[in-house]
């Protein structure tokens, strides 16, 4: 499964419609998007032999909505779909919330050209 593919399986089911990678084209007020790039690791001649991918997913809520339950949902979502458990920076401001989630996905010990 890609980073992408368990990106969408922990966050759709929790914003239906609404999970998107880079940007939301839709109309819903709340909703996520998420933003990866790999870290080539443990090299060997040269070459890497495996790969962290590092995550943000960025949740975007009008002003005054509680994200409370969010909060705990989207890192216990991560979490099942194999990333580690996410920090979390409040980045919203005087237009609306928007909270920052940092994790990583190992990929299990990638091997030359699988990164």
């Amino acid at each position: 499964m890609t980073t992408d593919e368990a990106l969408f399986a922990a966050l759709d089911p929790l914003f239906p419609g609404a999970a998107w990678p880079e940007t939301y084209p839709g109309k819903e007020l709340t909703y996520v998007v998420w933003k990866h790039w790999t870290i080539p690791e443990v090299y060997a001649e040269g070459l890497p032999a495996a790969a962290r991918h590092r995550t943000q997913v960025h949740l975007f809520l009008p002003r005054g909505v509680d994200p409370g339950s969010y909060l705990l949902s989207i890192p216990a979502a991560l979490h099942a779909q194999g990333f580690t458990w996410p920090g979390v920076t409040d980045a919203g401001d005087a237009e609306g919330g928007h909270w920052v989630f940092e994790c990583e996905r190992a990929n299990g010990g990638a091997v030359h050209g699988q990164i």
